[in-house]
């Protein structure tokens, strides 16, 4: 991962946020970071322990009942995955449920 340019994750959305696999993956990258933390923009971050790291996207399927807030939460918190890992967040994209042809279209325009 740590050599890649871009990557992108997907996952479905389950009571309102990612599934706990995509929570998973994304939590094991903190030792792609260094375990020192310094101040940035008034707030504390880990410091980089390499020089690059690639930027991200992600394709997520909604639910029925996912609203508003649900997908605030979700880009709030893939912002701040971003801030913390020295990498920016090129685009998330919400996906209607049983839409797999919508996937296929937006990785062919990437």
């Amino acid at each position: 991962m740590i050599n890649s340019d871009f990557f992108i994750f997907a996952s479905p959305l389950i009571a309102g946020f990612t599934s706990s696999a995509l929570k998973k993956i994304t939590d094991r990258f903190i030792v792609l970071l260094h375990p020192y933390i310094e101040l940035r923009n008034g707030e504390n971050h880990h410091r980089k322990r390499y020089k690059n790291y690639p930027n991200f996207g992600l394709f997520l399927e909604k639910e029925i009942d996912t609203d508003s807030e649900d997908l605030k939460i979700i880009n709030d918190i893939y912002d701040r995955f971003a801030l913390n890992f020295h990498c920016k967040m090129q685009y998330i994209k919400y996906i209607d449920q049983h839409k797999v042809e919508e996937i296929v279209y937006e990785t062919c325009n990437i």
